[in-house]
């Protein structure tokens, strides 16, 4: 289910959905910064950022974990081997005579062991491991998926601080002409000081608002170079794009049938439905330690030592009494040997003292300080526990949903109420100017045009901005809408 519904939604999100999202209008940077798209942030970001690699680490731990619990049905089988030596006293096996050397014994041993029965509690843990596995999965496209809304929503922030240093900037150059002008006819005596006066105090107030405008473009800039775990040395900056706002949507109904669509395309939910069943599982892992366990085994093994030696010769060295005659008194004599003795070779050793060993073991649980007992309560308290997070995450997820609509409505009311207002203003500015140029207007009557013209375009951009990044939630995190992406 994830691979299908939630990778389709993250490749949507982080490939084709970022690629899109803007017209590209001529690139003229400076040559020694390399400009950025939208995309190419993304994929440095998912490539770069700690918070990514550190879920991709906890994906290749689950992995592993699975294969591990695949690999537990499976007989153990291990091998040892072993060196020792013996020195000070002892007997000698084959003289039966106390000895004083050094004996060094060598011994090789395979054993193995393959749990037939266990309550179902390997075959569960295999199971429990999968669901485990899907979770970690999910969990990552939802962190590339929050990582890929996060740059989205940085590198909007820093278009919106570029346009509004660009228009602070022709604010800033404009008034700067209207003070030259300003001062032409005071120095010809068609103006006065006052006028002058003016004209500079609102010139300088530009060359603020420019300033800051400046600033706030630089630290956004920054906070999406850092977003990128770009080296704070090496030259950034993002492609000359231009935003063109989209037709919003419109009839878009909130009803469960929806939810119900969004809930099965989140990662995060699917996630937690998965742990829940992992939980589910964990109960009958605890239980199975109730049941009987039974067990095979074998070992094979064999021994060499260099005090095991036979006989190869001999000599009479005399002879010794070794008892009497009854009746008779005679003494019975017995010859003496000198036995010539030579280690038995290594290979017929380890094949003599080849040995084999092959049982089952049953354990039966009796009493077990009922930790088993605890065992199951503990894991029936971690199922309500998941079960409680997969509906708090449900209901999160719910009033999301709910907000990002609303929100999403609002920013389209502004922009519409913010543009009309912007072309009036800009009307206005123009009408002005006209009867200025007739004598017609005073130039506080144009200052107060020209603020009012300059404070409707920034409530532009910002409502601009505002409603393209609310589509953008709604669109691709929500209505998995690709075709909306063209509209960019």
């Amino acid at each position: 289910m994830f691979g299908q519904n939630s990778a389709r939604s993250f490749l949507f999100f982080g490939g084709c959905l970022i690629g899109s999202i803007f017209l590209i209008s001529p690139l003229h940077a400076q040559s020694e910064k390399k400009s950025y798209r939208l995309s190419e942030c993304v994929e440095i970001a998912l490539k770069n950022n700690p918070d990514i690699l550190l879920s991709a680490a906890s994906v290749e731990s689950a992995n592993i974990e699975m294969q591990q619990s695949v690999l537990n049905l499976s007989p153990s089988i291990n091998g040892s081997m072993g060196q020792y030596y013996q020195s000070g006293r002892s007997i000698d096996r084959f003289t039966n005579q106390f000895v004083q050397t050094t004996v060094g014994n060598s011994s090789f041993q395979l054993q193995g062991n393959w749990v037939v029965f266990a309550g179902g509690q390997l075959k569960n843990a295999v199971k429990q491991s999968k669901y485990n596995y899907q979770a970690s999965a999910l969990d990552l496209i939802q962190s590339k998926q929050n990582m890929a809304l996060s740059v989205s929503l940085a590198y909007l922030q820093v278009m919106q601080a570029r346009e509004q240093l660009k228009a602070a900037r022709m604010n800033s150059e404009s008034l700067q002409q209207e003070l030259k002008r300003t001062e032409k006819l005071l120095a010809l005596g068609a103006s006065n000081e006052g006028v002058v006066l003016s004209a500079r105090a609102q010139y300088f107030n530009a060359r603020s608002q420019e300033t800051q405008a400046l600033n706030q473009y630089k630290n956004r800039l920054l906070n999406l170079k850092g977003m990128l775990v770009i080296p704070f040395d090496e030259p950034f900056e993002i492609a000359d794009n231009e935003v063109t706002l989209p037709s919003l949507t419109n009839g878009v109904v909130l009803n469960s049938t929806l939810f119900d669509s969004i809930l099965n395309r989140r990662a995060d939910y699917q996630s937690s439905m998965y742990r829940a069943k992992a939980a589910e599982i964990g109960v009958k892992i605890a239980k199975g330690a109730f049941t009987p366990s039974l067990s095979l085994g074998g070992s094979l093994s064999t021994i060499y030592s260099d005090n095991a030696k036979r006989i190869s010769g001999y000599t009479i060295t005399g002879v010794q009494p070794i008892g009497i005659v009854q009746g008779t008194n005679q003494i019975v004599e017995a010859p003496t040997f000198n036995y010539e003795a030579q280690t038995i070779e290594f290979n017929n050793q380890i094949k003599d003292n080849f040995g084999q060993a092959f049982g089952a073991t049953l354990s039966v649980p009796v009493f077990g300080q009922l930790q088993t007992h605890s065992q199951v309560k503990r894991a029936q308290v971690a199922v309500t526990q998941a079960q409680l997070n997969q509906r708090r995450l449900k209901q999160s997820i719910v009033n999301e949903v709910t907000l990002a609509f609303q929100n999403f409505e609002n920013a389209s009311a502004q922009y519409d109420a913010a543009e009309q207002n912007y072309e009036v203003q800009k009307r206005n500015l123009e009408f002005v100017q006209k009867r200025m140029d007739l004598g017609q207007a005073t130039v506080f009557e144009m200052q107060m045009a020209k603020n009012n013209e300059v404070s409707a375009y920034q409530s532009f951009l910002n409502a601009k901005y505002e409603a393209t990044l609310r589509y953008l939630i709604i669109e691709t995190l929500y209505l998995n809408n690709l075709e909306a992406l063209n509209q960019f």
